[in-house]
């Protein structure tokens, strides 16, 4: 067993705890109105910042993205979600504030016509990659509908818990054994068996989230154990998808980290997981749960 190969991840355990700290405590405080301005403005800084961090690497390519633009945009669709999940007769706000925004960014190119094709679509698509995902776990936390016993706290729980568990399976799992690139193209480390025991960490700790959930939550945290086989199934395989696609950016841009953070990196390489699997959740609960 070769243990030099985990070496980079002391650099990043520290940092890790100090936010998993951070994050339990404001999720399991989220109710107090109080914090739920924290919880919304934390939220919002990591869409303006992951926007940013996008940003740079579109401008890599040559092209010139409105990016204070897209961060108030980006900040204030997060925005625009707690409100429509807090007062229900707000639902079409956050549509609201995305068609203005991509008014805007048409806008801002109306003195500067040359290359608009293109840096329009990169300034949308920032704001749908990024804000749109990442305002999909406000949805969780503050749920609304028919069903009011729902506690959004042990649904954000689950998402966050189920989607890192895949990224550490697969790390550890692919350090120790794998053999096999998985996209050798975008990212070299990552391997076929890597993927095969994020999936299965994925799948085992969603099952494991119904007992914890029978035993602590009880009906507020309504998951079966055939619910949680496929929603765990999604979750390991589309927060892979989310790692591979933010390495393809990255790749694309010949950048190795999206920012410069110590410890951590990017926000960008903390939620790219999160950012495909925050809407499956969401819309399991919208169809499911609270139907």
């Amino acid at each position: 067993m070769k243990f030099n190969q985990f070496a980079d991840l002391s650099k990043r355990f520290s940092v890790t705890i100090a936010i998993f700290f951070v994050l339990i405590l404001l999720i399991a405080f989220s109710a107090n109105p109080i914090v739920s301005v924290f919880v919304v403005a934390a939220v919002a800084a990591m869409a303006a910042v992951g926007v940013w961090e996008y940003a740079k690497l579109a401008s890599t390519k040559g092209v010139k993205p409105a990016v204070t633009l897209m961060v108030i945009v980006a900040a204030c669709e997060v925005v625009a979600f707690f409100i429509a999940h807090k007062w229900i007769h707000s639902q079409e706000l956050p549509v609201f504030i995305f068609a203005v925004g991509l008014g805007l960014f048409f806008l801002n190119r109306f003195r500067k016509a040359e290359e608009a094709l293109v840096n329009v679509a990169v300034d949308f698509f920032g704001v749908a990659y990024v804000a749109v995902p990442l305002s999909y776990m406000l949805a969780i936390l503050y749920p609304i509908g028919p069903s009011p016993v729902i506690d959004g706290r042990w649904w954000l729980f689950y998402l966050i818990a189920v989607t890192k568990i895949t990224d550490v399976g697969a790390y550890f799992i692919g350090r120790l054994w794998g053999k096999t690139a998985l996209a050798p193209i975008l990212s070299p480390k990552k391997t076929v068996e890597g993927g095969i025991g994020g999936l299965a960490c994925a799948v085992l700790f969603s099952l494991g989230m119904v007992y914890l959930g029978k035993t602590y939550a009880g009906t507020t945290f309504p998951l079966k154990y055939l619910d949680a086989l496929w929603l765990g199934l999604l979750i390991g395989v589309f927060g892979q998808i989310g790692d591979l696609a933010e390495s393809m950016l990255k790749r694309d841009a010949d950048v190795k980290d999206s920012n410069r953070i110590p410890g951590l990196g990017g926000v960008l390489d903390m939620i790219d997981s999160l950012i495909f699997t925050a809407p499956i959740v969401y819309f399991y609960l919208r169809w499911y749960t609270l139907s």
